[in-house]
């Protein structure tokens, strides 16, 4: 027997709070005075900016936001799990280091656990969806703004990496969570 859409949320926000905790309780205290892994956490954040600023330059969000208006929605259930472990201990140590606390939500039915009313409320959205255009989308920004796009994200996309890595290394020295 499958599970129904009720069963599935609990899943992803079990799962979810069970990372939480592995982080607060376990990986967090361990990387606490890792100097190299905050100076990369901080040009994280500068490189999340960055994209960020680019893509409100193109008006990609407004585009989006428009279609949401319309009832068209991109992230819909079950693309949290698009979402690495690491991607979302990297999202906490980003909250924290914004001095924001991070939450769980009960999201609206056929929605991503992570779509709050403003988009997304990862600060580090997962690369898929980040590198997700829609025909549509790509139609409106066309292939010079798309190509300006995906460049600008490279660098958010390799410190990413180079940190998920990190904390792939790190998790496992504990036992994995």
């Amino acid at each position: 027997r499958g599970f129904g859409k009720k069963d599935k949320m609990r899943e992803s926000l079990t799962y979810f709070s069970k990372l939480q905790k592995f982080f607060h309780r376990e990986l967090e205290v361990l990387i606490h005075k890792d100097k190299i892994f905050h100076q990369k956490l901080l040009a994280l954040k500068e490189a999340i900016s960055k994209t960020r600023k680019a893509y409100l330059e193109t008006n990609s969000f407004q585009f989006c936001e428009e279609c949401s208006k319309k009832g068209v929605k991109c992230c819909g259930e079950g693309l949290e799990w698009k979402l690495s472990p690491e991607e979302f201990f990297l999202n906490l140590f980003l909250f924290k280091l914004e001095g924001k606390t991070f939450s769980l939500s009960h999201p609206q039915k056929g929605d991503c656990l992570f779509l709050g009313e403003k988009g997304c409320f990862l600060i580090l959205t997962p690369l898929f969806c980040r590198n997700f255009f829609c025909t549509e989308l790509k139609n409106f920004l066309g292939e010079k703004n798309l190509i300006y796009l995906q460049n600008v994200l490279e660098e958010e996309a390799l410190l990413t990496f180079e940190l998920c890595e990190y904390l792939k290394r790190k998790s496992l020295s504990l036992g994995g969570f």
